[in-house]
């Protein structure tokens, strides 16, 4: 059996988050009770904690693929900022477990 396609579960989540946007601004959904509030926090933390993961993952595959490619500079680049990502998002995740301990 081949190995899957990541991109289409990156792409899965990104629609998903992309209607909770849509629906919240169009008013089809709100946050009208404090404990939907913190399950959202939750889930965005657990989110944000492996959406860190994965962009170290694809920071890693795109420095592996670097070796192969004619614009190997322009490659190694694209990773590093890819790596800065990954470790901005972990810090967003610890932000999100701050706020979510500090409500009732």
């Amino acid at each position: 059996m081949a190995p899957q396609n990541p991109a289409q579960h990156a792409k899965v989540a990104a629609d998903a988050l992309d209607r909770l946007v849509r629906d919240v601004r169009s008013g089809r959904a709100q946050w009208g009770h404090p404990a939907n509030v913190r399950q959202t926090v939750d889930d965005l933390t657990r989110l944000a904690d492996t959406m860190a993961v994965a962009l170290q993952q694809v920071a890693a595959a795109a420095a592996a693929v670097s070796g192969l490619s004619p614009k190997a500079a322009q490659t190694h680049q694209a990773a590093g900022a890819l790596h800065l990502a990954g470790q901005h998002t972990a810090t967003a995740a610890n932000q999100l477990r701050q706020a979510r301990c500090t409500m009732h």
